[in-house]
């Protein structure tokens, strides 16, 4: 229904009676605002459906009124609707919306869509942008134009980003054809005006259009450079190169083949014939091969020039990151001197108060104290007896020497001489 796949189909596309109140003239808003409002926004929804389902960027009043047709009628409520879009900001008029960027619009816009138009002809251009008719006026759908371009940025390979690609190589990564740059054009400018890419135009009478505009995607600084162009110039010439050097390898190998062919018929001059060629061939492809080094030692250059610059350019914000978080702290050579200075004044000041903590409260003589213990040892020593507790060793020696044990007497031989001597008088 309506070029709107059945499973993409809203609500209000469901219910039978629901169309037949969407197709009814729509009451003034003073009458019945709730009604207006469920109207207004169901329209809404399907217009939006049917432009996502469909890829539509951009459509009129007109060209909607031919899609939303039920019983050879279309709703008369669609210029309501479309009005109250447009005062909502879900869409624009386009000839406003190509003017958002002044650079874009003078520049790389005038360019494609004026001078040399792809596919909308200057006199298609101007009666679309110009016309007086309201329902002929080209609207562009804002949010759909904002989803697409995140998608474009989500689906782009990161080998493509911070580099220049043509508008060809684009329209293939986001599967697009050349009957579809209309819409890819305002999807480019809307990323323009947002400073997520940059255009450029190559000025060459040899190339078609999509070779020779050039996007830059870039997270940081979408700016085009001279480098830019020359590495982009580069990089095709690689390519160019590259390819003729297989052409001509393949070529070296049919000759090869056919001067095989030649001598299996003993038609010697036609397979030296063939072998001149190759021996040309090969010159050029040794002429190609080097040309081939040159280029791939000045991207290496180049790629080398812009990974130093790189480290350079952290360096420089590292060194202002110190002196700006010094700055902002006071910290300076002189100050640290100076804490450093009382930082130890300090720890000296502490081990004084520790030193004076760990002393006891008063100082006592104990040269008194041990004369006294003294005196008392030798008193206990002079009574026979240790002190109160201890043990009388004197008196334990006296008796150690009194005790007696009745142990037999040890033989003068050894126990074995006595068995032998017993076994030799039992014998006899």
């Amino acid at each position: 229904m309506f070029d709107i796949p059945n499973e993409n189909l809203p609500d209000c596309l469901l219910d039978e009676n629901r169309i037949n109140v969407l197709f009814a003239p729509i009451r003034n808003k003073s009458v019945n605002p709730k009604d207006w409002d469920n109207k207004i926004s169901s329209w809404k929804t399907i217009i939006k459906t049917y432009c996502e389902s469909n890829d539509i960027y951009t459509f009129t009043v007109s060209s909607l009124s031919k899609v939303f047709i039920r019983n050879g009628r279309s709703p008369p409520c669609l210029p309501e609707v479309i009005s109250e879009m447009e005062k909502n900001g879900d869409i624009q008029r386009l000839d406003l919306f190509l003017k958002n960027n002044p650079k874009t619009w003078t520049g790389w816009a005038t360019d494609i869509f004026v001078k040399t138009p792809f596919v909308w002809s200057f006199n298609k251009l101007k009666s679309s942008l110009f016309t007086t008719d309201s329902s002929q006026q080209p609207k562009v759908f804002i949010e759909i134009i904002k989803t697409k371009c995140d998608t474009i940025l989500k689906i782009l390979p990161n080998n493509y980003k911070n580099k220049l690609i043509s508008l060809k190589d684009l329209l293939s990564i986001i599967k697009k054809t050349p009957n579809d740059i209309e819409d890819v054009k305002l999807l480019l400018h809307h990323m323009s005006n947002k400073n997520i890419i940059d255009i450029t135009k190559l000025n060459s009478n040899n190339k078609n259009e999509l070779e020779t505009t050039l996007i830059k995607f870039s997270d940081t600084n979408s700016t085009i450079s001279e480098v830019d162009v020359g590495v982009y110039t580069l990089e095709q010439n690689e390519k160019i190169i590259l390819k003729g050097i297989e052409e001509m390898e393949d070529n070296i190998e049919k000759l090869i083949k056919e001067a095989k062919v030649h001598l299996s018929k003993h038609h010697r001059q036609m397979a030296k014939s063939c072998l001149r060629k190759k021996h040309d061939l090969e010159k050029s492809l040794e002429k190609k091969a080097q040309a081939l080094h040159n280029v791939q030692l000045l991207l290496h250059q180049i790629n080398e020039a812009n990974s130093n610059a790189t480290v350079w350019d952290s360096y420089k914000k590292v060194l202002t990151t110190f002196d700006v978080t010094y700055k902002d702290a006071g910290i300076s050579e002189d100050l640290i001197d100076d804490t450093m200075i009382k930082l130890g004044e300090v720890l000296d000041k502490n081990e004084d108060i520790q030193s004076a903590l760990s002393k006891p409260p008063q100082d006592f003589d104990d040269t008194d104290l041990e004369q006294e213990l003294a005196d008392l040892i030798n008193e206990d020593n002079l009574e026979g007896g240790p002190p109160d507790g201890g043990v009388n060793t004197s008196e334990i020696e006296m008796k150690l020497d009194d005790l007696s044990l009745n142990l037999p007497e040890v033989p003068d031989n050894s126990p074995e001489k006595s068995r032998e001597v017993d076994l030799g008088s039992s014998q006899l």
